[in-house]
């Protein structure tokens, strides 16, 4: 798979101020992509905006919190008003699985931390967009090897947390999501991806773990998924790098997946 999608492309890259999705955004930008670069702290878009500007590539800043589900259903109605060509979305932005002193964290919305942030709200921000025609031809979900099977007896791990388990099961859910929509949309290619185990990230970093790649080394993978996408080759599909893989057996249950959908509306419900 290439590494670097051809130059007439728009991407909107979430969490592209640090870590993978910026390396990814840069990689893009490089390539000649316009890049939506999106973050929830508007100083650092801003400077991460004008440093791919002045590495001679195209780039717009874009600000929301993903932690609240209103705040992201305004991000992608922002999106379609200014990029209403958008070609793809890599939802790159996640939380990790430490907190401070391992205590169970919520949303605004008052959901689990890393269920909403890595799933609820790929989940809001693409059906968003879907609703008005967007993006046009493919979507990169970066999910995680550290996956685990969500119990839809305590979904929201209300009763006995770990956040170690709250982000693997975000991951599953997020694959889940990934399967669905390649089954829902036609023409539009869907596919998931590991991008490399304990890369040189603030995520890593917070865990106290010694990096093993670099950020890098991840977006490449990223950005080979995406091209291959927009090709057309491949759709529904978990990779681990850039080799095709087995994500955790609840991802691939037909049983599990409906369920997953009707707590995600039940939960999406209450907030809009």
């Amino acid at each position: 798979m290439a590494d670097r999608p051809r130059s007439d492309l728009t991407v909107l890259v979430t969490g592209a101020t640090s870590g993978i999705g910026l390396a990814t955004a840069r990689q893009l930008a490089a390539g000649g992509a316009e890049v939506l670069v999106h973050g929830r702290d508007q100083r650092r878009v801003a400077e991460v905006v004008q440093r791919l500007r002045h590495d001679g590539g195209r780039a717009e800043g874009i600000v929301a919190d993903l932690a609240s589900l209103e705040r992201t259903a305004r991000l992608a109605a922002e999106v379609a008003e200014r990029a209403p060509g958008l070609d793809a979305l890599i939802n790159n932005a996640g939380a990790g699985p430490a907190s401070p002193g391992g205590r169970r964290e919520v949303s605004e919305d008052g959901y689990e931390l890393r269920f909403a942030v890595n799933y609820l709200a790929p989940y809001s921000l693409t059906h968003e967009l879907l609703q008005r025609g967007l993006p046009r031809r493919a979507i990169v979900n970066v999910a995680s090897a550290g996956q685990a099977p969500i119990d839809f007896d305590d979904p929201l791990l209300e009763r006995r947390y770990d956040g170690w388990q709250a982000y693997c099961r975000s991951k599953v859910a997020l694959v889940m999501l990934t399967f669905d929509l390649s089954e829902e949309v036609p023409g539009l290619a869907v596919n998931a991806l590991h991008p490399g185990t304990y890369l040189d990230t603030p995520m890593v970093r917070e865990m106290g773990v010694r990096p093993l790649g670099t950020a890098e080394d991840g977006a490449r993978a990223v950005l080979a998924l995406l091209e291959a996408s927009l090709r057309g080759e491949v759709t529904g599909r978990y990779f681990d790098g850039v080799r095709p893989a087995k994500p955790d057996p609840q991802a691939s249950d037909p049983n599990a997946r409906r369920r997953l959908r009707e707590l995600t509306q039940g939960l999406t419900a209450r907030v809009g």
